[in-house]
């Protein structure tokens, strides 16, 4: 079995659309993702679980899919928090 479009960009060429496009419709419906699971994510972080680890647990523990319909995991929870603005940066002074 052979995976993705068989054409690959030549039919977007052909159809006059450039990876820009592609690019733009996969962001708008990455964002449009985030957006739906961004009050899910608002329940677990008031249910205490804060750290990307316990969130993409309790993800996984509700039976929620990434986009892919895949499995929650610490980067995807990640990108999902940097997608909403919701993640802090990570400390980098290295001391109090």
């Amino acid at each position: 079995m052979k995976l993705g479009n068989p054409n690959g960009a030549a039919a977007l060429r052909r159809a006059g659309k450039g990876g820009a496009a592609l690019r733009g419709v996969v962001s708008a419906n990455a964002d449009a993702h985030a957006r739906d699971l961004a009050p899910v994510i608002a329940d677990i972080r008031a249910g205490g679980a804060t750290s990307l680890r316990a969130i993409a647990a309790e993800m996984n523990a509700r039976g929620m899919l990434t986009r892919r319909c895949g499995r929650w995991h610490v980067s995807t929870v990640r990108n999902l928090l940097d997608r909403l603005g919701l993640r802090e940066p990570a400390c980098t002074h290295g001391g109090p």
